[in-house]
């Protein structure tokens, strides 16, 4: 009885300590992603205003015109010195907002929002409220509504969107601004979802396949170590991270297209569109493959040598029963931490491989909206990928711990 309340008591403490180091990597992580999104914003807004703007408003644009779409976006607000006007009661040109004034009698009636302002509605408009009808499809006439206005409006009894029509429904949305240039004018959620998907679907199909068989050819090199097998596993795995990419993609294209006929590029609307992401995901294989078959058999190696594996092959066990039930399991547990990084990652697409076979994914998307200057789709970008860096680390640690029971995340003083 006494053992078995003292076993509940240390797993009871165990469970605890557990959640305490969860909830603590959880608020860790959480003030990274938001450390890494003040930065890029804070260095976004840096950039000079006419980026703000597409190549036809900079010509097209009057400076009046120019100065309310950046009010609106928050960049610029009114002057409160003299209201907007561009002139003081006195007459005189406004010096606050005159700096802004080609015209030296008048000032823009525009000034500079602070920056922390403007990051202040980035955070406070990332949750807004939008109305879409029975077929899910939004309606653009109706403006959301910040939800925290949403919310505060509700509370009083009040509709913020007025009488709605049936069939019409307000839905929370994640709202991360407006693509600027890139995709001007849609929702940067919106365009993050489109090319998200197309690249999940190639990557995860890759990643599967380059994990069952560098897993299986890397078990392979370990257990036949220094025969023919190894060796060609070894100069496949030297091959592919010696020789450049371009190449090795160049070579799979156009002996894919020859030989196997293969389509070079991807086309989703194709009737046989499953044949053009063939060549793609061998291309995202290749390197992956190489990798898992390298660590494998370094970790295998690595087990094969200690002194459990000598012990249980001296006490009879087979050959095949001490490479899977043992060394395998114990190999794969470094493998392991990698791997929800490695699924969470597929999101974010492969720039060479998918600009080389026109994949239109999210590889490209970050170069693209830095070339373009298109500052709010660069914010986007980047806060999803740091989310999914810090979410993977955070659930490989986990994944470890399930996998080896004897791997404890927490010790003396909570500290792994």
């Amino acid at each position: 009885m006494e053992r078995d309340s003292a076993k509940s008591i240390e797993s009871a403490k165990g469970a605890g300590n557990l959640v305490k180091y969860i909830l603590k990597r959880l608020f860790q992580s959480i003030l990274t992603v938001l450390l890494v999104v003040c930065v890029v914003f804070f260095l976004m807004r840096m950039m000079p205003k006419e980026y703000f703007f597409t190549e036809d408003e900079l010509m097209k644009f009057t400076d009046q015109q120019k100065f309310s779409k950046l009010e609106a976006q928050g960049v610029m607000s009114i002057c409160p010195t003299c209201h907007g006007s561009g002139l003081l009661e006195s007459g005189e040109a406004c010096p606050e907002c005159l700096k802004y004034s080609t015209n030296l009698k008048k000032g823009t009636g525009y000034v500079d929002r602070s920056v922390f302002a403007q990051l202040g509605d980035f955070f406070s408009n990332m949750l807004e409220m939008r109305v879409f009808n029975a077929k899910g499809k939004e309606i653009k006439t109706i403006e959301p509504v910040n939800v925290w206005k949403w919310i505060s409006a509700r509370l009083k009894g009040e509709s913020p969107f007025g009488e709605l029509k049936e069939g019409y429904s307000p839905r929370l949305c994640f709202n991360l601004g407006r693509s600027i240039r890139l995709e001007k004018g849609q929702y940067v959620t919106d365009v993050i979802a489109t090319k998200m998907s197309v690249s999940m679907e190639i990557g995860m199909i890759s990643l599967a396949f380059s994990l069952v068989l560098g897993v299986a050819f890397g078990v392979l090199q370990a257990r036949y170590k220094d025969r023919i097998f190894d060796h060609i596993g070894t100069g496949y795995t030297v091959i592919v991270n010696a020789v450049p990419h371009l190449v090795i993609y160049t070579v799979i294209m156009i002996g894919g297209a020859s030989l196997l006929g293969l389509p070079m590029r991807y086309d989703a609307t194709a009737s046989d569109a499953w044949k053009t992401m063939i060549l793609p995901i061998i291309c995202l294989s290749i390197g992956s493959t190489a990798g898992y078959m390298l660590w494998t058999r370094r970790y295998m190696v690595d087990e094969l040598n200690k002194d459990y594996i000598r012990l249980a092959k001296l006490k009879g066990l087979s050959d095949q029963k001490v490479m899977y039930r043992h060394v395998l399991k114990n190999a794969f547990v470094p493998l392991a931490q990698y791997l929800p990084y490695s699924i969470l990652l597929t999101v974010g697409g492969s720039l060479l491989v998918e600009r080389f076979f026109a994949v239109p994914g999210m590889g490209p998307e970050l170069t693209n909206a830095i070339s373009r200057y298109d500052l709010n789709l660069v914010q986007g970008i980047v806060l999803l990928y740091a989310t999914l860096g810090i979410l993977g680390v955070f659930l490989g640690d986990l994944l470890m711990t399930l996998i080896d029971p004897r791997i404890k995340l927490t010790g003396k003083g909570d500290v792994r």
